[in-house]
């Protein structure tokens, strides 16, 4: 078998750079109301963080599409055909059964981001590979490297790689499509090299088309559910947020939801499938520790449609379940990788054509052993676990630079670099990091390791990356001492790794404290300060703003906002103005934020999340024709669960209503009242309506 090089030709809104400010962390990690039922085992790791430094937003898309040429990896065989995407994180975009003449995969005929992902852009479609952190990838719309390598068979295979920053953990994932095989055969290895433990997290994230009767099967029975702000413990096929409905079939689900799914044990191969009217059951089989599955739901209503829709081209299309994989209990339990050590394990991907009434049984138990019987003649535990010991084996096998074949960020050859400098571990001769893919994004931390200190920049240029390692924040601390070394930008920057810095050997449910907390907030608050008064920038003003709007001093936030929209150059990105716009409805400073707003040039104005925080306070103010224009757009930048646009919508129609009637709409009560009528006598149009449920009493919002 072969790899081809082929050049998918696609519509597509692509990505257009990076959001320069640093997002930083909530100072607390999640918490959750558990029911009496949820095992206590389950409940020692618990807990998760929503981190996305030290990557930067991506938040710079729209849904105008062009004609996109994106290069993609072919792997064919006489029963599968595989097209990866390495501009899309090694994306499976499509997964072809050539015997059966069916995609097996959800693939969308367009890339269009939503934000949805850790950085905001995120695709739907295809299997997607998270490493890192809860929620979508960091790397899901990111360049990976590619390596074509040849297994001892003769047999071509491929290797996309990257180093995850955040935890400081080395990942490859090798795919194998041999002529005989019947299956896609994956092989995921992620490796710690350092003297410390780490915090880790994977799933694979696979879009199967939700054809309306599409009914998902597993291999385990218990699932944990997170629905109605529960953690539970619960049986298949029903569970209790949606009482009598069998959830084995997304369609079922009158709103959006999702379970994890536990192994009967700890050592068997565990699966998950999605079977169809046609008989046709799309699988996935794998090894420990690989364990874990999980189901998720848009559900069945317009506006769980409608995200769908939102996500890929348009009314009738990109209709689609996810079954996902992973290496704990659920996404919201974290999991220690040891110093030293890694996790590796094998994944199947493949379809099978079987009766479709005992994939249907009503009876679930009847159907899942139905289908097990089966896949295990296909491919075994027994099976799955011999092929995972022998790929092991070619998991090791080295990538140099003439294997390489696309490449990835430059931050992997920064850390060789810094690794070598302080004798601190190797990289994994199975990935190779070629000084060539360092660029400007890494030139500012390679200038720290080369000459001890970070470069002098322009306060009017924006930074293009920052870092929060333990490995780095010594080294930083140490150059502010150096000549040169003490500058706005090395102060500026010395802060973000103070602030955002935190312990990854502990597991999030005791990670935090308050006092760790408030000495982090002290320091960087004084290095900020510091740089302000060696050069003002809007930068460090920002990181102010943020800082005391997160201890709860909200006028000294705004009085830093304020600082950084007077200085020069502010405008040349939206960045910042766009999130001040958000902080000011949060304060209900409506009248200063329009002012604001109208002030603006064409760059600011047009971005989407300005218009929404501009149609927030003008539904305050009562400026009904800015509305009634913000309603004939198109809006793309709504995170999943916001309700914002339905929100303006209501309030919107309830000023009308007022004006119709002579009501004083600065009476509360009364605009209220009008608001709660225009739910019912004033439905939004379906390109608004991004609503997750529709219970009035919690005013639609996910419950």
């Amino acid at each position: 078998m072969k790899i081809r090089t082929e050049i998918l030709e696609i519509l597509g809104a692509p990505l257009e750079g990076l959001n320069p400010l640093p997002k930083f962390r909530s100072r607390k990690p999640s918490s959750f109301a558990i029911t009496e039922r949820f095992p206590e085992k389950l409940r020692e790791t618990l807990g998760a963080y929503n981190k996305v430094l030290p990557y930067l937003m991506q938040d710079r898309y729209s849904r105008k599409r062009l004609p996109l040429k994106l290069k993609s990896f072919v792997l064919e065989n006489k029963y599968l055909k595989a097209v990866f995407l390495p501009e899309y994180g090694g994306r499976l975009h499509s997964l072809y059964d050539k015997v059966n003449g069916k995609e097996l995969l959800f693939t969308n005929p367009v890339i269009q981001p939503g934000n949805l992902a850790n950085r905001n852009a995120w695709l739907s479609g295809g299997i997607e590979w998270n490493i890192g952190s809860l929620g979508h990838t960091y790397t899901t719309c990111d360049n990976v490297f590619a390596a074509k390598l040849t297994d001892t068979d003769g047999n071509d295979f491929l290797r996309i790689y990257e180093f995850e920053r955040l935890k400081s953990i080395f990942w490859q994932v090798d795919f194998h499509l041999p002529d005989d095989s019947p299956v896609l055969i994956v092989h995921v290895k992620m490796v710690n090299p350092f003297e410390r433990d780490t915090t880790t997290y994977w799933w694979s994230n696979v879009a199967v088309p939700d054809e309306g009767d599409t009914r998902i099967l597993a291999s385990g029975k218990q699932v944990i559910s997170f629905v109605g702000g529960k953690c539970d413990f619960e049986t298949l096929p029903y569970i209790d947020a949606m009482p009598g409905v069998d959830v084995s079939y997304p369609s079922n689900a009158t709103r959006s939801f999702d379970y994890f799914i536990q192994p009967n044990s700890e050592t068997e191969s565990t699966w998950e499938a999605a079977a169809y009217n046609d008989g046709l059951v799309f699988f996935e089989r794998s090894t420990a520790p690989l364990l874990y599955k999980k189901l998720f739901c848009w559900g069945n209503h317009h506006a769980g449609k409608h995200w769908q829709e939102f996500l890929s081209d348009g009314k009738g299309t990109g209709y689609y379940a996810e079954i996902q994989a992973g290496i704990a209990p659920s996404q919201l339990h974290d999991k220690i990788l040891p110093a030293r050590s890694s996790f590796e394990w094998t994944q199947c991907f493949g379809g099978i054509k079987l009766e479709k009434e005992k994939l249907y049984d009503e009876n679930y138990l009847n159907a899942v052993s139905y289908f097990d019987k089966n896949l295990s003649a296909l491919i075994s535990g027994d099976g799955i676990n011999e092929l995972n010991k022998k790929l092991s084996a070619l998991a090791d096998m080295p990538v140099r630079a003439e294997n390489i074949v696309h490449n990835g960020s430059g931050f992997g050859a920064l850390e060789a670099v810094r690794m070598d400098k302080d004798g601190d571990g190797s990289v994994p001769a199975s990935m190779f990091f070629p000084l060539s893919a360092i660029g400007s994004e890494q030139y500012p931390w390679l200038n720290l390791l080369d000459n001890g200190i970070l470069p002098k920049e322009a306060v009017s240029v924006a930074p293009l990356s920052y870092m929060i390692s333990y490995k780095w924040l010594p080294r930083l601390e140490a150059s502010l001492e150096k000549e040169g070394g003490r500058t706005w930008f090395s102060l500026m920057q010395y802060g973000v790794s103070l602030y955002e810095y935190s312990d990854h050997r502990v597991l999030a449910n005791s990670v935090y404290s308050d006092e760790v907390n408030a000495e982090q907030t002290e320091k960087a608050r004084a290095a900020w300060l510091a740089s302000v008064e060696a050069e003002p920038s809007v930068w460090a003003y920002r990181n102010l703003a943020v800082l005391e709007k997160t201890e709860g001093n909200f006028d000294e936030a705004e009085k830093y906002y304020d600082l950084a929209v007077g200085l020069p150059n502010v405008f040349d990105d939206f960045a910042l103005v766009s999130e001040y716009l958000v902080f000011l409805n949060e304060r209900k400073k409506y009248q200063k934020l329009w002012n604001l707003f109208e002030f603006l040039p064409e760059n600011c104005s047009c971005v989407d999340r300005v218009r929404i925080s501009a149609a927030l306070a003008a539904v305050k103010l009562g400026k009904t024709d800015y509305l009634q224009r913000f309603f004939s757009e198109e809006h793309y930048d709504i995170r999943e669960g916001e309700c914002s646009l339905t929100d303006i919508w209501f309030e919107y129609c309830a000023l009308k209503m007022a004006d119709e009637r002579g009501i004083d709409v600065s009476d509360t009560d009364k605009l209220n009242e009008l608001i709660d009528e225009a739910w019912d006598l004033y439905p939004p149009s379906e390109d608004i309506d991004f609503r997750m449920s529709f219970n009035k009493k919690t005013r639609y919002r996910i419950s």
